[in-house]
């Protein structure tokens, strides 16, 4: 008969050998005779500590001469076993030598065990559960909040401070030539006869225009002009520095004539033949203030042109006044002493002020302009009969108000796109943050002065709702997040637990 296997490491006690023990507070009762059960399994019950190190398989002291693998499980309660307090613990063993049958008695011919630890439960409260999803939680809203609040923080500042535009004219070339005479007739019929071209309102980059003199010429000549006035606003350095270029590198094939454009939030005028900047008074200059500029200019020998009055009185949202409020009217202008009016700016005729010219005939010329600030179609060429193409021969025919002009209502073609500027996608995502949240809120600034104003009160008005709702959905988002954070955690667990337990049972 096989006795159970002494063992005074661990402090239990055994019953001879033929009886039968039963332990109160496990609830087994322990058999008789091992050896009836045969070699399949055998019941053990010890505490929470381990067994000694002599019967573990990796310790290499089996004095069993069989490898029979047997395996029981081993568990106690929560009372004492053997005279142990332990708690419940689930561990398989494995049988790693023995022999069937027998008598005997000695410690050689029992079956060490080796524990194989399966698994502990320990349950966790769900008030601790809850607590902890609630802490991430937590801490996943306001680590997002405070992502939000860095990227408002460096994106509007730059949507502010403005991102370098997209297109790269630096690089730009214009390498077509129209001839708009070819399709095109004068307003007034009877003025066929005429040799000059010109767009008496241009931009350049000494303003707020994308294209340098040279290339504002070069683009001038691609669509059929051989006559600029440039008219920076402020400033007449653009309007000299095409003068100098025309005359130095492209003889009588264009000619520059020199100018500004005067600009405040009352009135925006050409100063055209001047070679000399004229002095902007306040934003909004009385009507004294503006017959001196106008005294000023005609002292000088130059003129002074009215420039896109429908563009001027034009509405403006939220305040419901026009662009420029307190825009002069066409009589006070005359009687201040202006030279004329721009009928056609960009693709608008303005024919109200056309009508007001041919009914002062005697004392105010009509002229065309592009306005170009970055190249596009070109609408109109007001068209002159001169002598020849120097800058006081066509300054002579305008003050004698000798001119019409072309009109094309659907611009020219071909137009060009520039390159793209590498600096644009440095700084553009930083600006488009900045753009998304001035979403959440209108900002009217009104129309600019060009004197680091603007001419309008700013009204901000923001959109709560939008706000609020935002953040709903913020909160949303992240509890989406967080459910399938957690579910997929515990998926993970659980998978890996069952590639644990599968394992098991085939050791």
């Amino acid at each position: 008969m096989s006795h159970f296997y002494s063992e005074q490491e661990k402090g239990y006690e055994f019953p001879e050998q033929g009886s039968t023990s039963l332990d109160s507070d496990a609830g087994v009762t322990k058999p008789e005779n091992t050896a009836q059960y045969g070699e399949a399994s055998s019941v053990s019950m010890h505490s929470g500590s381990s067994l000694p190190a002599r019967h573990r398989l990796h310790s290499g002291q089996i004095d069993s001469e069989y490898d029979s693998h047997r395996s029981s499980l081993a568990y106690s309660g929560h009372g004492n076993i053997a005279g142990q307090p332990g708690r419940a613990i689930f561990q398989t063993t494995r049988t790693v030598g023995g022999r069937s049958g027998g008598g005997g008695g000695g410690p050689g011919d029992s079956w060490p065990q080796e524990p194989e630890l399966r698994s502990e439960h320990r349950r966790v409260p769900i008030s601790r559960l809850l607590l902890n999803g609630l802490l991430h939680f937590i801490k996943v809203l306001v680590i997002t909040i405070l992502i939000i609040l860095l990227l408002a923080a460096v994106g509007i500042p730059v949507s502010d401070n403005g991102v370098p535009f997209p297109g790269d004219y630096t690089k730009m070339e214009f390498d077509w030539q129209l001839d708009p005479r070819s399709y095109l007739t004068p307003f007034n019929a009877s003025f066929t006869d005429f040799n000059i071209l010109l767009d008496a309102h241009l931009h350049t980059v000494y303003s707020d225009g994308a294209l340098s003199p040279q290339q504002a010429i070069e683009f001038s000549l691609a669509n059929g002009f051989n006559a600029i006035i440039v008219t920076d606003h402020q400033t007449v350095e653009g309007s000299l520095a095409a003068k100098q270029y025309a005359e130095d590198n492209l003889g009588d094939r264009i000619t520059v004539i020199t100018g500004m454009e005067y600009t405040c939030c009352r009135i925006h005028m050409n100063l055209i033949g001047i070679n000399e900047t004229i002095p902007v008074s306040p934003p909004f200059p009385s009507d004294d203030e503006l017959r001196s500029v106008i005294d000023k200019v005609h002292s000088m020998g130059g003129m002074v042109i009215v420039n896109h009055i429908p563009w001027s009185n034009a509405t403006l949202l939220p305040w419901d006044e026009a662009k420029l409020p307190d825009h002069p009217t066409r009589e006070q202008l005359l009687d201040w002493g202006v030279d004329g009016f721009e009928v056609v700016n960009q693709g608008t005729f303005d024919l109200r002020t056309f009508q007001f010219i041919q009914e002062h005939s005697d004392k105010l010329v009509a002229l065309t302009g592009s306005d170009m600030h970055y190249p596009g179609p070109s609408y109109s060429w007001t068209t002159i009969n001169a002598p020849n193409k120097s800058s006081e021969a066509i300054l002579d025919e305008i003050r004698n108000r000798r001119t019409s002009f072309l009109l094309d209502a659907s611009g020219t073609r071909p137009v060009q796109d520039p390159p793209y500027n590498p600096e644009y996608f440095k700084y553009a995502p930083w600006g488009l943050v900045g753009d998304y949240f001035y979403g959440y809120a209108d900002r009217n600034r009104g129309q600019y002065s060009f004197q680091g104003t603007f001419c309008q009160k700013e009204i901000v008005n923001v959109h709560h709702a939008m706000i609020g709702w935002f953040f709903l959905w913020l909160l949303v988002a992240i509890l989406v997040i967080e459910i399938l954070y957690w579910s997929f955690r515990w998926l993970i667990l659980l998978v890996a637990r069952k590639i644990r337990a599968r394992r098991s049972r085939h050791v």
